[in-house]
């Protein structure tokens, strides 16, 4: 029976590139997926590539490369990822010129472009294409049109089969949903059709399950004091077959822990509606989904159902949006709160007298209150020590700067137990996101085919 076999090795950028390297040596996989794109990314490449054209990408991608590649190649692996960020051309040309370094030859990269809906938003607006931000309600995209950094839109599988189908060794692109690296090798392998919606949600839920890569074995979970050997996490594996039975494991030996209790947890991650899970292939319905422990570390999972793919896609337009200025300060005992909480009062008035201009202020005690806010209970008046951080967003860079060199001053106007901070960080800019909905028609997106040949000349 034919089984595919596909690997998680990373959930997010900067998430360890090792386990990934155990997956290929150890695994047994045929397709290996790299995750490295949230929403806060995508704007900090923006930005990168604002800055330097050649740039854009996820930087790791060149040990991705350095490390992993030549034993992909070995073993017949093919590599999915979205490490082109906002420039999925020249992560390509990256990859290109580590392959020539390693001397591999005849190289295939496949590049999944997909056009920038923020370029079209003039032309989406004259023909009254509203672009409601999901999050507010906003209707009027015009009062941010000016400060429009970038775009993404969320693409599904559909680029990448096409990659597979054209031989590529490695396929880099930009915002695909998590799920699309996963899903795609189901579709190419079996040769699933694109109305099989029953087909289509199951990959969609080995996708949402491994996509994550160790929030899916034991990172995330409330199991986390049974999580054996954290330190050496085995990243999963989704294997399915012709019969449409999906497993979820990891390499024998590794750290972690998959059994129903994790895979539970993270099937409803980032889940709105269990009955709903839009994406844009299917919308699949978890709510009948059920799990069977069928060894160690090793979960069948069924019950997932398909509904008719949505008729719009998600895109995020990312803007500038000011400046963040920042400062901590720590307090010491006895009386570290209280100290705290007077620097605050003694804070406020400062930003008064130099008369900051903010649209916000927030103060956090770390250890206190920095997570739960007003819901937190008093603390231990016996506290050892607690850390001020005061933040404020202003729509000038000169007035975020103001944040950091009143908090420094507390060194002097204490009080007494202040340490300060020297070396404060730089205002910083803020990018904000603007999600809406844009018929899938208006989204574009094609394949290259990048082929590496590494011409060896020998010395006669």
């Amino acid at each position: 029976m034919k089984t595919v076999r596909i690997g998680s090795g990373s959930g997010f950028w900067g998430d360890n590139l090792d386990p990934a390297i155990e997956l290929v040596k150890k695994g047994e996989i045929n397709y290996l997926a790299y995750d490295f794109l949230g929403e806060p990314t995508i704007p900090l490449l923006q930005k990168m590539r604002r800055k330097s054209p050649e740039k854009g990408y996820v930087p790791s991608i060149s040990t991705v490369c350095r490390t992993v590649l030549p034993l992909c190649l070995e073993k017949g692996i093919k590599i999915l990822t979205n490490a082109g960020g906002a420039n999925p051309e020249a992560c390509a040309e990256k990859i290109a010129e580590v392959a020539k370094e390693l001397g591999i030859n005849n190289l295939k990269i496949g590049v999944v472009i997909t056009d920038e809906i923020g370029d079209k938003i003039d032309d989406l607006v004259e023909r009254r294409l509203k672009l409601i931000n999901l999050d507010t309600g906003d209707e009027d995209i015009s009062k941010i049109r000016e400060r429009i950094v970038g775009s993404y839109t969320y693409v599904g599988a559909e680029a990448y089969v096409e990659a597979i189908e054209k031989g590529a060794d490695i396929i880099v692109s930009g915002r695909t949903t998590d799920d699309a690296a996963i899903l795609a090798p189901l579709i190419y392998e079996f040769g699933w059709e694109w109305n099989e919606w029953d087909n289509l949600a199951l990959g969609i839920m080995a996708g949402h399950l491994i996509e994550c890569a160790a929030a899916c074995s034991g990172g995330i979970t409330s199991l986390w004091k049974e999580v054996p050997n954290p330190w050496n996490m085995g990243y999963p594996i989704a294997e399915v077959n012709e019969n449409g039975e999906l497993i979820i494991t990891k390499v024998p030996g590794t750290g972690g822990l998959i059994n129903k209790v994790t895979l539970t947890e993270h099937l409803l991650y980032e889940v709105h509606d269990p009955g709903n899970y839009i994406m844009p292939e299917v919308i699949s319905d978890f709510t009948n989904v059920q799990m069977e422990e069928i060894d160690k570390d090793t979960v069948k999972v069924w019950g997932v159902k398909g509904k008719t793919a949505p008729e719009s896609l998600k895109a995020g337009i990312a803007y500038t949006d000011g400046y963040i200025g920042e400062g901590e300060c720590s307090f010491t005992w006895p009386d570290a709160v209280g100290k705290a909480r007077r620097a605050i009062e003694i804070l406020k008035h400062r930003f008064e007298t130099v008369k900051l201009e903010a649209e916000e202020v927030r103060y956090d005690l770390i250890g206190v209150d920095s997570c739960h806010w007003s819901a937190s209970p008093e603390p231990d008046p016996d506290i050892n020590e607690v850390r001020l951080r005061v933040a404020a967003k202003c729509r000038e860079k000169k007035e975020a700067a103001k944040v950091a060199r009143e908090t420094t001053s507390l060194m002097g106007v204490g009080p007494i137990g202040a340490t300060g901070q020297l070396g404060a960080p730089a205002p910083r800019e803020v990018f904000a996101l603007w999600p809406t909905l844009v018929p899938r028609e208006e989204v574009k997106t094609r394949v290259e085919i990048k082929e590496v040949e590494t011409v060896v000349v020998k010395e006669v």
